[in-house]
C-alpha cells in the first residue's frame, strides 16, 4: 500500500507538470517539488541522453536549466599523497583523510581533522574503483560525512552525522547523495529494497527499486547531479526508467 500511494502521489505531479501547472500542495518534504518522467529506455552514454515517453529530452532539461546551473563542485585533494576533502557548507574549517593503517597499508580509514585535532575515525574498508570520500558538509553545528564503505561483500553509502551511524540509526541498507539543498541537509536512502529521500530530518519513500549513483569514469555523468537548490538524478521502478528532479524551485 505504501508503495501504491507514493506511486499515485507521483503520477499526479507528473499530470499536473505535463499539463502546465503545478500540484497544489507538495507531498515531499520540506515542500521539495518532485518531476517525474518516464523513460522509453534506460539512459545512454556517450553522449549522455534520454528518450522520454512525454516531450523531448531538450524541452525537459530546459524546465529547470538554471537551478541545474549552479552545480555543487565535490573536489578531492591530496595530503601526504592521500584523498583529503574539505568541508562546504557552514563552516569550511574541517578536513577527512584517507589515512592507511600501517599495519595495513590496504585498509581505508578515514580520519576527520578540525586544524590539527582529530575528532573522527571510521573504517572505509578495502579500496575499489571509487573513493570513500563522497560528501562532508556543516550545518546548523552540525557536521555530516558520506563514505563509501567496500569490502569482499559490501558496497553501499554511509552516513555519519556528528560521529553517529546514521544507517543504523534509521534502519537504512544504504546511504548517498549528500548535499545541501536550499540549505537544509538532503539524502538519498535504501530501506527494505526501496529508495526514498530524507529532507531537513523528514523521510519520505519514493519507491524507487534503483537510483543511479557511485559509478566512475565515463558512466560518472549517470550519477546525481547536485545543485544549490535541487538534484537531478535516473531511477528505476518497476522495469521503467525515469529521469527525475527534485529540489526547490521558483
Amino acid at each position: 500500500m505504501r508503495h501504491l500511494h507514493v506511486k499515485i502521489l507521483v503520477i499526479g505531479i507528473v499530470i499536473a507538470v505535463l499539463a502546465g501547472c503545478a500540484p497544489s500542495s507538495s507531498p515531499w518534504p520540506g515542500g521539495l517539488e518532485l518531476e517525474e518522467h518516464p523513460l522509453a529506455a534506460a539512459p545512454e552514454l556517450e553522449p549522455l541522453s534520454f528518450q522520454p515517453l512525454q516531450g523531448t529530452q531538450e524541452e525537459i532539461l530546459a524546465r529547470h536549466a538554471d537551478d541545474r546551473a549552479a552545480s555543487i563542485p565535490s573536489e578531492v585533494d591530496t595530503v601526504d599523497g592521500n584523498p583529503a576533502m574539505s568541508s562546504l557548507g557552514e563552516t569550511g574549517d574541517l578536513v577527512a583523510r584517507v589515512v592507511p593503517p600501517p599495519e595495513d597499508p590496504l585498509r581505508q580509514i578515514v580520519k576527520l581533522y578540525r586544524g590539527d585535532e582529530e575528532i573522527f575515525t571510521a573504517d572505509a574498508g578495502l579500496p575499489s574503483p571509487a573513493l570513500p570520500l563522497q560528501a562532508l558538509w556543516t550545518y546548523d553545528g552540525h557536521w555530516a560525512l558520506e563514505l563509501l564503505y567496500s569490502d569482499a561483500d559490501t558496497w553501499a553509502g554511509q552516513l555519519y552525522v556528528d560521529g553517529e551511524l546514521v544507517n543504523a540509526l534509521k534502519g537504512y541498507d544504504e546511504v548517498f547523495g549528500l548535499q545541501l539543498l536550499d540549505d537544509k541537509p538532503f539524502y538519498f536512502y535504501e530501506r527494505d529494497g526501496s529508495v526514498g529521500i530524507s529532507y531537513d530530518g523528514e523521510e519520505a519513500d519514493l519507491g524507487y527499486d534503483e537510483v543511479i549513483h557511485y559509478r566512475c569514469c565515463a558512466e560518472s555523468t549517470l550519477n546525481p547531479v547536485q545543485a544549490v537548490n535541487m538534484v537531478a538524478f535516473f531511477a528505476a521502478r518497476d522495469g521503467t526508467w525515469h529521469y527525475v528532479e527534485i529540489g526547490r524551485f521558483d
